[in-house]
């Protein structure tokens, strides 16, 4: 039985006509949102430990999105015993371990050079799919590939790789590392969940199942107390990190794809990286320094590429993007 709503995010391919500016405007500003995720992360990650800040964080984007689902489905989706396995390793992968890797490392990883790592989401989800699922990536695919992962090199480097290998990477680069990886693993997983179930649907349910996953740990971490005591700089920065990042700028992003298709969808996300450049400069007086621009300039070439290439993933529903923004 097809679902409702079923194929909503294909609307640009199913021959409707001129998308409105409105869809380009909100696709503009949505991975500009994304990219501000990293500044706000730092900001965060001053007062709170890690897992405290997801549970905030995702307790609220939960608040926000359930009632969106709803709207827009005109029912919250019943998902099969199935479903729910999946959607809880989505919870695990893209809620619990991916955002304690990420702000664990943005304690120590400025949001600039933060941003060229987490860039490599995309490059590290098309080598997966060609490495265990054996999908064709196509020269300009694994051209991408490559290109991106030399840029994060150069950045983590500081573009001097033999001084690297002498004296190893950082633990906070390591940590971004991982959570690209978790990354990865969640997008794959997600193809085989929206199946059935609409991205959105996806979403609502694995930010609900994580939450109350990290509900107990929460609780040991004992630092919910701090969360009322924090700053009203840093409550504005978890606001936006909850509202902003993973609420709005996911429901403007798929509302973009739905009227323009993912193919011009995905060129937007060149975005999110140069936004969180600019911003980490500009709000927390971050250097740029010769590595970091060499750096994102690659990875937003590679990430260009990957976003890019033709051919669709091999079980993944007409319209679903290749991989939306890790933040």
């Amino acid at each position: 039985m097809r679902r409702q709503g079923a194929g909503r995010e294909s609307g640009r391919e199913s021959g409707r006509g001129t998308p409105p500016s409105s869809a380009y405007v909100k696709l503009f500003f949505a991975p500009i949102l994304w990219g501000g995720a990293l500044v706000a992360g730092r900001i965060v990650t001053v007062g709170l430990p890690p897992f405290t800040i997801t549970w905030v964080r995702f307790l609220l984007v939960t608040l926000l999105l359930v009632p969106a689902l709803r709207i827009r489905e005109g029912r919250l989706p019943r998902p099969t015993r199935s479903d729910l396995l999946i959607i809880v390793a989505l919870a695990l992968s893209g809620v619990v371990v991916f955002n304690f890797l990420l702000f664990s490392g943005l304690r120590t990883v400025t949001a600039v050079r933060s941003a060229v790592i987490i860039a490599l989401a995309p490059a590290v989800v098309a080598l997966l799919l060609r490495v265990l699922l054996g999908e064709r990536t196509g020269l300009r695919g694994s051209l991408g590939i490559g290109v991106a992962f030399l840029g994060a090199a150069v950045t983590i480097t500081e573009g001097r790789p033999a001084q690297a290998v002498a004296g190893g990477i950082a633990v906070g680069d390591l940590l971004l590392l991982g959570a690209v990886l978790a990354w990865a693993v969640y997008t794959i997983t997600a193809r085989y969940a929206m199946r059935r179930l609409s991205a959105l649907a996806v979403l609502t349910y694995a930010s609900a199942i994580g939450t109350l996953l990290l509900t107990p740990v929460v609780i040991g971490e004992g630092a919910l107390g701090a969360v009322l005591r924090q700053s009203p700089v840093a409550w504005i920065a978890m606001l936006y990190l909850s509202f902003g990042a993973a609420g709005f700028a996911y429901l403007w992003y798929y509302e973009g794809i739905h009227q323009v298709g993912p193919s011009g969808a995905a060129i937007f996300l060149n975005l999110e990286p140069a936004a969180a450049l600019v911003l980490g400069a500009l709000l927390l007086r971050e250097a740029l320094t010769p590595a970091v621009l060499a750096g994102a300039v690659l990875v937003l070439l590679g990430m260009y590429l990957v976003n890019t290439r033709r051919g669709r993933v091999s079980g993944r529903r007409r319209g679903t993007p290749r991989c939306r923004s890790a933040l």
